[in-house]
């Protein structure tokens, strides 16, 4: 028991050891901010809308005919490197 209070009585003291001290104020004011974040983000959350308000078809097939073309493309290019096609074609080259 001695020794244990030997080793805890210079470490009560050290300012290295408890460079702030501890605060009652401080720890209800960050609780409070967290709680008040918490419950601002879950109401932010629920006022989402589901869907963009923006009509994204256009957009989507305007991607949709860029990736097919790229794929079309890119199997072409497969086949003429393996000898199935002609590669005479100037965008298979």
């Amino acid at each position: 028991m001695g020794i244990a209070a030997g080793v805890i009585a210079p470490i009560a003291g050290d300012p290295f050891w408890d460079p702030v001290p501890f605060s009652w104020p401080v720890l209800l004011i960050l609780a409070g901010l967290c709680l008040l974040l918490t419950i601002g983000f879950m109401v932010w959350t629920v006022l989402q809308p589901d869907e963009p308000e923006h009509d994204t078809t256009a957009l989507v097939d305007k991607a949709t005919r860029q990736d097919r073309r790229t794929a079309a493309t890119i199997r072409r290019r497969l086949d003429a490197d393996t000898g199935r096609a002609d590669a005479a074609e100037p965008e298979l080259r």
